[in-house]
């Protein structure tokens, strides 16, 4: 029976021997840097500096787990921390109101408002053409309205690019797409009874999710209004504790 060899030289045996003693008498931190690889001669190697690794075997699975470690190439884990604080999964200089947990400003509440009775208008016009019939007369009629409201929708949606208020972000959305169909709708040409038709039904279709907007807005702007009446109980409360 012939002898096993491993195929590993006196200094590589030395080398890995030398980890192995490392495992056994460091902390577990220390066993957190070391990795192995095998190259293209089936040559295992083991480093504490993912770096070294060449690039070719990163990009392969040649890269393994030891002792709990994970690929080099995964991100570092984030502490959760406060919000502000960097590094932390906090938002520094996040502008009030700008998230779901923060009370709306004056600005952003003045900007709720100013958008709810821009979606009211859309959702009067959708009234006012419920049921109407596919003639030239309310064509003519629903393309004058549409025409006629699309300045303040294009404006708002301008204006709404730049908020961070995310419960304005739908009504963005659905903005850009309303205004770009807007400007395609026309009461003369070719097909009229048809483009009519399908003027009237989509007056309707957006109706129904202008009044979905409204109804979100307003509960949006209760939880911002109950978040501020919490808030400025607390603080009172902060301060009658803080004089006894």
């Amino acid at each position: 029976m012939k002898p096993f060899r491993s195929g590993l030289r006196g200094p590589a045996i030395l080398m890995i021997l030398a980890l192995l003693g490392m495992m056994v008498c460091a902390p577990d931190s220390g066993l957190a840097k070391i990795y192995k690889y095998q190259d293209d001669q089936g040559k295992t190697h083991f480093t504490d500096n993912p770096n070294s690794i060449p690039l070719k075997y990163r990009k392969e699975n040649t890269l393994k787990k030891f002792r709990g470690v994970v690929d080099p190439g995964s991100p570092p884990s984030v502490a959760p921390g406060r919000p502000g604080q960097t590094g932390t999964g906090g938002d520094r200089g996040a502008a009030p109101g700008s998230g779901e947990d923060q009370p709306f400003t004056k600005q952003d509440e003045a900007l709720v408002k100013k958008t709810i009775k821009v979606l009211q208008k859309g959702v009067a016009l959708a009234k006012r053409y419920k049921g109407a019939r596919p003639n030239a007369s309310n064509g003519r009629g629903a393309t004058i309205a549409i025409q006629g409201n699309l300045p303040e929708k294009e404006s708002l949606s301008k204006e709404l690019a730049a908020t961070k208020v995310k419960a304005l972000k739908p009504v963005h959305a659905f903005l850009q797409k309303s205004v770009a169909m807007d400007k395609e709708t026309k009461g003369i040409g070719a097909g009229l009874k048809t483009r009519i038709v399908g003027i009237l039904n989509r007056i309707q279709d957006e109706g129904r999710q202008q009044a979905d907007l409204i109804k979100k807005l307003e509960k949006a702007m209760k939880d911002s209004k109950k978040k501020k009446a919490e808030a400025k109980k607390k603080e009172a409360a902060q301060q009658k504790n803080s004089e006894k």
